[in-house]
């Protein structure tokens, strides 16, 4: 009981984490993997220039076999070219390359619900560990490992899965968050994604302190840096974290104060319009 019980906790607070962070998302179009055709037709015409070109009576057998021998490289190579493995393998690495380049959160999580679809999160997962510990001082790795470690917690909580993986996946998740930001502890994205899995758990845990301190803290350290779209969402999750304490006065000031920075921001004027 006790095990489902702390489960439970860390289950809500990482439930929201995923959704949070990104609106208006963009679609990369992913680029496909080109096939090799040239290399067949080679050994096709390979025997046809030989005939052009010598006498059955002056040719010795032994070139013969030389000349077929040489050719089983270029058909073997086809086949490696070909193969599926190798796609998958290319495939995933270009779709890792795309998350840890993409301009903002929003491609970003476009990028993680696509790979959701094509069942490819395990594979990016690891790939992501697999680099994380070859390149232990780049924050972004571990940052977006937690990221897609939540994006598959979702993903297995919608389908009903065990408590217990999806305790886990909360827990791997906050440690590459925690892992990015002692590497760089202005990283914003980290700082975001920690404070709003925090400030999904329940009331009567009394984390709503500790939100708002880190989320006033990210709101400070936004104003020194250039202006993204996607720092209104800081805004939103501070007033949440008032709206949810019994502090309304406080949430529709820090609404207020983040439509003025970013008056576009459609989260900030929904808030603001339903008071």
């Amino acid at each position: 009981m006790k095990s489902f019980i702390i489960t439970l906790i860390i289950v809500c607070a990482t439930a929201t984490a995923g959704t949070v962070i990104y609106l208006d998302r963009q679609k990369t179009p992913r680029t496909p993997t080109p096939v090799v055709e040239s290399s067949p037709k080679q050994a096709e015409e390979a025997p046809q220039e030989k005939i052009a070109v010598s006498k059955p009576e002056s040719q010795p057998a032994v070139s013969q076999n030389a000349d077929a021998s040489s050719q089983i490289p270029v058909v073997n190579s086809a086949v490696n070219e070909t193969n599926p493995d190798d796609d998958s393998t290319n495939s995933i690495h270009k779709s890792v390359d795309a998350l840890l380049s993409a301009k903002n959160g929003r491609q970003r999580q476009e990028l993680f619900d696509q790979l959701q679809k094509g069942g490819q999160l395990d594979s990016v997962i690891s790939e992501l560990q697999q680099r994380a510990a070859q390149n232990p001082n780049d924050p972004e790795i571990p940052t977006t490992l937690g990221e897609a470690e939540l994006n598959k917690l979702r993903a297995v909580r919608d389908a009903g899965g065990d408590n217990n993986d999806i305790g886990i996946l909360a827990m791997q998740a906050d440690q590459n968050f925690n892992a990015a930001l002692k590497i760089d502890p202005s990283n914003w994205e980290a700082q975001f994604v920690k404070a709003s899995a925090l400030a999904g758990w329940p009331v009567e845990l009394n984390k709503g302190p500790e939100v708002i301190q880190q989320l006033s803290s990210l709101i400070d350290q936004q104003e020194t840096m250039t202006p993204q779209s996607q720092f209104a969402q800081t805004y939103v999750v501070l007033g949440d974290e008032y709206q949810k304490i019994g502090q309304p006065d406080k949430a529709l000031a820090t609404w207020q104060l983040g439509v003025q920075k970013f008056p576009n921001d459609p989260t900030l004027q929904q808030r603001i319009s339903s008071r």
